[in-house]
């Protein structure tokens, strides 16, 4: 094949509920609105999407099917395409563990552990293209000498989060947005003692956050908090009781609403409704897919300035967290070079700022959208199938 990939394979579950399967579920669309050919064997995992994106997935969906049972009857596939796979830290799995291979083998990453063996960098160069989420990981996979890396930030949907009235759902409340699946990394620690402190001034403030976690075992690092006690107990049916933790954590029962797992494609609702969100997070190996779609609607942002996060970050643009002091090890992480641990009083500034100033906030909402629509889905994926065809010579 020369020039064009005329078929891609996806080698990740899509998904409405994740970042990762997010990222799968709009490269899929994207694919097939470019007039080529999405291919996928494995099957989406709680996907709940648009009436229009259902009726342009149906076909990919319905070969999925036969895909995966050809995939338990063999153990593997082979593919004269290009394949995308989904790589976790220190580049596992290896090409050879991997369930698909094409006659041409892309690695997409979004790594937060610093910690890079020889063996993963072994692993590295079995790919022929190595994709990171921000620049951050760019970085870093160049100073081990790796040369396969680009760099392609995610999208946002735009036909979902753009700009528009505010949501008037909560009434007379100021509301504050967080979103990202509990744990230490995500810092839901700091946006709830802040909320606490924030609220004890202001009493019509109001938190609603979507913190469910399908991984329920990376969600107790949240434990490593000097800030917060405990961790979220989790149910049979492994749903964790963020309420009942945020109450031991004195938060008062009518200043906060759980969103619980909401879909991608219904979170415009409630972002509409809010006056600020909040992302002191302390580690995204991507751009923090979350913040993105929160400034693309133009609601004043309050984001940590390390790691990836960099990558959207200007001070006519958002509220930067400046104040950070290095995170120690801890496990699963052996190195966190690059994270960072915001303050409480910084976090509480920034949103005392936007409080009293909302048509300043709203202008750095503004300039946040404006920057935010260069990055839709359709021009980051152009970026990725450009990358992809390049491979492929002229």
């Amino acid at each position: 094949m020369v020039g064009k990939a005329s078929s891609i394979v996806v080698g990740w579950r899509p998904s409405s509920v994740s970042g990762w399967g997010v990222y799968g579920q709009n490269l899929l669309c994207q694919i097939m609105e470019k007039g080529r050919n999405p291919i996928l064997f494995l099957s989406p995992h709680l996907m709940n999407v648009t009436s229009d994106t259902a009726r342009l997935l149906q076909p990919v969906l319905q070969k999925q099917v036969h895909l995966e049972e050809l995939l338990g009857k063999v153990g593997s596939l082979e593919f004269d395409y290009p394949v995308l796979h989904a790589l976790r830290n220190d580049f596992i799995p290896s090409l050879g563990e991997q369930s698909a291979h094409g006659n041409k083998n892309i690695g997409i990453t979004f790594f937060e552990s610093t910690e890079i063996t020889s063996e993963g960098l072994v692993r590295a160069r079995e790919y022929d293209l190595i994709v990171t989420g921000s620049r951050w990981n760019k970085e870093i996979l160049e100073s081990r000498g790796l040369n396969n890396v680009v760099n392609i930030f995610q999208g946002v949907d735009q036909n979902l989060f753009k700009p528009g009235k505010k949501n008037k759902k909560y009434h007379d409340r100021f509301v504050i947005y967080s979103g990202g699946k509990l744990e230490y990394r995500k810092a839901q620690d700091v946006v709830s003692i802040a909320f606490k402190e924030f609220q004890k001034k202001h009493s019509e403030a109001l938190l609603i956050f979507a913190w469910a976690n399908q991984w329920t075992k990376i969600m107790p690092t949240i434990c490593q908090s000097k800030f917060t006690k405990g961790y979220p107990d989790v149910t049979e049916d492994n749903v964790m009781l963020i309420d009942e933790w945020l109450i031991e954590n004195d938060l008062l029962e009518d200043t906060f609403i759980n969103l619980g797992m909401l879909p991608n494609k219904d979170l415009p609702e409630y972002i509409s409704a809010a006056d600020m969100a909040i992302f002191p997070n302390r580690c995204e190996p991507g751009t923090n897919l979350m913040a993105m779609e929160a400034m693309a609607m133009g609601l004043p942002c309050i984001i940590a300035a390390n790691t990836g996060q960099l990558d959207l970050i200007a001070e006519n643009r958002c509220y930067p967290l400046i104040n950070q002091t290095p995170v120690q090890p801890f496990a699963p992480y052996k190195e966190v070079s690059g994270w960072r641990e915001p303050t409480i009083e910084e976090t509480l500034k920034r949103m005392e700022e936007i409080y009293q100033d909302r048509i300043g906030a709203r202008q750095r909402g503004i300039e946040a959208a404006n920057f935010l629509s260069k990055f839709s889905w359709s021009n980051q994926i152009d970026h990725l199938l450009s990358e992809i065809d390049a491979l492929y010579g002229d």
